[in-house]
């Protein structure tokens, strides 16, 4: 049997369906397949992780300022002109 297709991997780390003849061949090569196997221990953890994540774990956006001199610097590479200087946006390091 040719390796486990990545769609297929991914269904089995989900284990939302009931599992078919097709995933009981394809368990069948992954015991016989380290690749296969090391595949669908990675997307199993990556499903175990996504599936306890909290809101904390969630990623937050940046500062205000953060942005502005994000802009700034892309603008300046592009060459075009910044945008008008606000005090109480620059005040923080690195302004």
């Amino acid at each position: 049997m040719a390796h486990v297709e990545s769609a297929h991997l991914v269904e089995l780390a989900l284990s939302n369906a009931t599992p078919t003849d097709a995933d009981a061949e394809a368990l069948r090569h992954i015991d016989d397949c380290a690749r296969c196997r090391e595949e669908l221990a990675m997307l199993t953890r990556l499903v175990t992780a996504a599936r306890t994540a909290e809101t904390v774990d969630l990623p937050t956006p940046p500062p205000e300022d953060v942005w502005l001199r994000i802009t700034r610097e892309v603008l300046r590479e592009a060459g075009t002109p910044s945008p008008p200087h606000h005090p109480w946006h620059d005040a923080g390091p690195g302004s």
